[in-house]
């Protein structure tokens, strides 16, 4: 908790020195939760701005007219992150950025906050000792997955992808895994 709270007290103090009226969290599900849902009580303060998952931030651009994309070809699906989308409340915010942008766009059965954990969900992804765990529980998002006939799957949780990125080796998987923040930004219209 005194790691926790050193971290979250650098990242308000340099907040409050710039001051922000907004911190946007990149694509990290577990910095979004801290500093969203546990930034305050670990400090025992308000903080003094508000915070932002990345794919909140984008959807909040797109909605004033100020995100262009090109569309995006291929098919593809999305995971939904357990830290941004079941416990952070953002899973709207993505697939309101992929509507008008994929132009094929396959929903996962079970969606949003009852899409299935990519497998590295609380701490796991960090323990040695659960690698066997996480690739059976990776063989469902897999099969997932497949069942959408998509190509490839985004995300937007660097964690998440990590954890995949694992598993997608060790089963030989040969659909696509990429970051929902870098296509977009592959596709800007300047």
């Amino acid at each position: 908790m005194d790691l926790a709270k050193l971290g979250v007290s650098r990242i308000v103090d340099a907040a409050e020195e710039l001051g922000v009226k907004t911190l946007v969290i990149p694509e990290c599900g577990h910095a979004y939760g801290v500093m969203r849902w546990s930034g305050a009580n670990i400090l025992g303060r308000e903080l003094p701005f508000k915070v932002l998952h990345i794919t909140e931030y984008l959807a909040d651009l797109k909605r004033a007219g100020k995100l262009k994309l090109e569309p995006l070809k291929g098919s593809i699906t999305y995971h939904d992150p357990c830290q941004i989308s079941r416990r952070g409340g953002a899973a709207d915010a993505a697939r309101y950025l992929l509507d008008d942008f994929a132009e094929d766009f396959r929903e996962m059965t079970p969606t949003a906050n009852f899409n299935w954990c990519c497998g590295g969900g609380g701490g796991v992804q960090a323990m040695a000792s659960a690698t066997d765990l996480r690739h059976k529980v990776f063989k469902i998002k897999m099969d997932q997955v497949e069942a959408t006939g998509a190509d490839t799957m985004v995300s937007s949780c660097a964690n998440c992808r990590l954890t995949m990125d694992d598993s997608i080796e060790h089963w030989k998987w040969d659909h696509g895994l990429n970051s929902l923040v870098e296509i977009m930004a592959e596709n800007l219209i300047e």
